[in-house]
């Protein structure tokens, strides 16, 4: 027969002492508040005595754990300040209506993820970088839907060459057929496509030779501009600058005095064309030896994804918060 309420026994507790326990509760956060007060200070001051023979740190003093605990207590409150700090400079900028505003006029983009793609996606790293390919395409679609007049893209860079040869050929196969079809969207679209190389010597001669006669073939179109980097890299390119700069004053050409910043920019490679308004880097968070000169004064995006998963949303968004900066080149 169940129990009925009026039956049941009735449990019966000690009386609870709230100030005993608030005493303890406090004395539990004074001890923790101190135990972190002394992690905090040695990992902030990183006070290191040091001799001849060894260095000694204080903070080996402190627990792993707590350490651990100290770190990930600073990592959340930094970005905490990092959210504060965005949100107050969305806020700084005027509320005005986008569309008004003016796309970038000249968007530099490096294609990064390509292999890691093909493999998380086929298992084959060779399919990303045909997949890559396509992209490209679309995304210079997307550009000149979108107002933007030049794309310069890091489609193979000097270090690149030492990768696998087996990779590095799939590779130049890839550009000899995506060359015919570029072309063939040039012609239809007004692209003027140009090759951009500090080392165009170490690529193979048909290779080369497709690429020049690209170039040469779509020097006339004037609706969009699209710079292909191949075989390039930035550090390269500015000592191939200097080395003919020094050619010419050896010369009597010029006088040394009067090199300056203009002189040098004529002579790399991206001569006659301005500088990139903005860059786009996918998956990475670094310039990879790209345009250092270049970009000196460029708004710098890091997309969180791999280039055949960027969208046309993606340069929307892109371009969005391009207009919502202030450019202010060092004034």
């Amino acid at each position: 027969m169940p129990m009925s309420i009026e039956s049941a026994p009735m449990h019966t507790f000690p009386p609870v002492d709230l100030q005993q326990m608030g005493i303890m509760a406090l004395n539990v956060w004074i001890v923790a508040l101190a135990c972190f007060g002394l992690g905090l200070a040695l990992v902030s001051l990183k006070f290191v005595v040091t001799s001849s023979k060894t260095t000694f740190s204080l903070i080996n003093l402190c627990p792993s754990w707590l350490l651990r605990a100290i770190m990930g207590a600073l990592d959340e409150h930094e970005a905490s300040n990092r959210a504060v700090r965005e949100e107050s400079q969305k806020q700084s900028v005027p509320d005005v209506d986008l569309q008004s505003l003016p796309p970038p006029n000249h968007v530099a983009a490096i294609m990064d993820g390509n292999r890691r793609w093909g493999k998380d996606k086929y298992g084959n790293a060779i399919k990303g970088h045909w997949e890559g390919g396509e992209q490209l395409r679309r995304f210079y679609d997307w550009c000149i839907k979108h107002g933007v007049k030049i794309l310069t893209v890091y489609a193979f860079s000097t270090e690149n060459w030492n990768r696998s040869k087996q990779e590095v050929d799939a590779l130049m196969e890839i550009f000899q057929v995506k060359i015919s079809t570029i072309r063939d969207d040039a012609v239809a679209k007004g692209i003027c496509v140009r090759l951009v190389a500090s080392d165009a010597d170490r690529l193979p001669a048909k290779v080369l030779e497709l690429l020049l006669d690209l170039e040469q073939f779509t020097a006339h179109h004037t609706n969009f501009y699209l710079n292909i980097c191949v075989s390039y890299g930035s550090r390269g390119e500015i000592v191939n600058a200097a080395k003919e700069l020094a050619k010419s004053a050896a010369q009597g050409d010029i006088d040394p005095e009067m090199i300056d910043e203009q002189m040098l920019n004529q002579a790399l490679s991206t001569r006659g064309m301005p500088d990139p308004d903005v860059l786009i880097r996918t998956s990475e968070m670094r310039l990879s030896n790209f345009l250092l000169w270049q970009l000196a004064y460029s708004e710098l995006v890091f997309l969180p994804k791999l280039w055949p998963e960027v969208t046309e949303d993606d340069l929307v968004d892109v371009i969005n918060t391009y207009k919502r900066r202030k450019r202010r080149f060092g004034k």
